[in-house]
């Protein structure tokens, strides 16, 4: 049966003021495609809990964030953007030195009782998988390249079965946060059987490689 005709959101900038439009925009997609998983880039929870909000079960919600305990020192934002670098800028006058980079346990416990699958990226795991520089994605955006990146993390983890199309969902990174990223992403068991289905939505403008 033909499928209805995917529309691309292109958002002017990056950032978490896009998460409600992306999130329902991704709904929209994964109900047209009777799709039942989605897998979600989080790092503080946020982007996450927005997602259990609106993916609701028989949905699959499966959050990957970094391992545990990770943070940047706050050199590491990004300030391409005039209210990135005022972020920055109030971090700095606040003393912050670090920004955490990974769900706490405690946050990641709370998803977990929510309903969601949580997972950290085996980042060792992921390099020997794919034998390649992921980072070439970035020339489509950030958020391209991390969504690829935990729904690899995803299947690697058995907690989505390869051969699965699945919604993918992330955000520009460190500086920027929430979700302006939505892709349909064609699982498999071998990494050069994966597959790049549908781009839903994403900036147009992204910051430098992180």
């Amino acid at each position: 049966m033909e499928q209805p005709a995917a529309q691309v959101m292109t958002f002017d900038e990056p950032g978490p003021q896009n998460t409600q439009a992306t999130l329902a925009i991704a709904l929209r997609r994964a109900q047209e495609l009777s799709l039942t998983t989605v897998v979600v880039a989080s790092d503080t929870g946020k982007s996450a809990r927005a997602a259990l909000d609106l993916f609701l079960p028989p949905m699959k919600v499966v959050v990957v964030s970094n391992p545990a305990g990770m943070a940047l020192p706050i050199a590491k934002l990004h300030d391409y953007l005039p209210r990135f670098q005022q972020y920055r800028t109030t971090l700095e006058a606040q003393g912050t030195k670090t920004v955490p980079a990974s769900l706490s346990e405690s946050d990641a416990a709370a998803l977990q009782a929510q309903g969601a699958t949580v997972l950290r990226v085996d980042w060792k795991k992921l390099g020997a998988y794919t034998r390649n520089d992921l980072r070439a994605l970035e020339c489509i955006g950030v958020g391209v390249r991390v969504a690829v990146t935990i729904s690899i993390a995803s299947v690697l983890a058995d907690a989505v079965a390869a051969g699965t199309d699945v919604v993918a969902l992330s955000g520009t990174g460190f500086g920027g946060g929430g979700a302006d990223t939505a892709l349909v992403v064609r699982t498999a068991s071998r990494w050069r059987d994966w597959r790049v289905l549908e781009l839903l939505a994403r900036p147009r403008v992204g910051p430098p490689g992180e």
